[in-house]
């Protein structure tokens, strides 16, 4: 070492060696990176736990008083199978977007001047954001939802709005009792 010289200095500095490591661990890197941004937990299965995870349903479902409900929103699964509330139904879904749009006269039910919808969800879902809009003139008696869902109502227009909201939620379902009478 030559006197005066006491600057420390990486071993194979400027050597090829060194280029092609540094270049090989910053490769290496993008490519974890790339698989990490590619992987998505929407629909799919947790390969330690054996759970599915749905995603995210956010829909407003629009009723009249005849029974039938125009359905519309987001929802981000590959299985459609869960989702009891389309039984009988016509609808769109696309799988990139996760667009739905669908019609249905199986959701409600009546009995004298009483009549509810019932709606249905199977799977694990992150996010929850559903919104009935109920016919004109309906009389609201009672909503009933599973655990982990909250509702609560507002006036809409010329109709009331049941909002349910839920995060990290086992299954979604939603009862709603109303009157037409009124």
């Amino acid at each position: 070492m030559i006197e005066g010289d006491h600057q420390p200095r990486l071993p194979c500095r400027g050597s090829p060696f060194a280029a092609y490591l540094l270049l090989t661990i910053l490769a290496l890197c993008s490519i974890f990176a790339f698989e990490a941004l590619g992987s998505d937990s929407v629909g799919s299965t947790d390969e330690v736990l054996g759970e599915t995870v749905a995603g995210s349903i956010v829909l407003d479902v629009y009723l009249d008083s005849e029974g039938r409900a125009l359905i519309v929103g987001y929802l981000e699964t590959d299985r459609l199978d869960d989702l009891a509330f389309l039984g009988g139904s016509e609808y769109a879904h696309d799988e990139v977007t996760g667009e739905l749009y669908a019609k249905s006269d199986g959701l409600t039910s009546a009995q004298g001047d009483g009549t509810w919808i019932e709606f249905e969800a199977g799977a694990d879902w992150n996010e929850v954001h559903l919104a009935f809009y109920l016919p004109a003139h309906a009389g609201l008696l009672a909503v009933s939802c599973s655990e982990g869902l909250e509702y609560s109502v507002i006036e809409a227009e010329d109709s009331l709005k049941v909002e349910v909201l839920g995060y990290e939620v086992e299954g979604i379902e939603v009862v709603i009792d109303y009157d037409l009478a009124g």
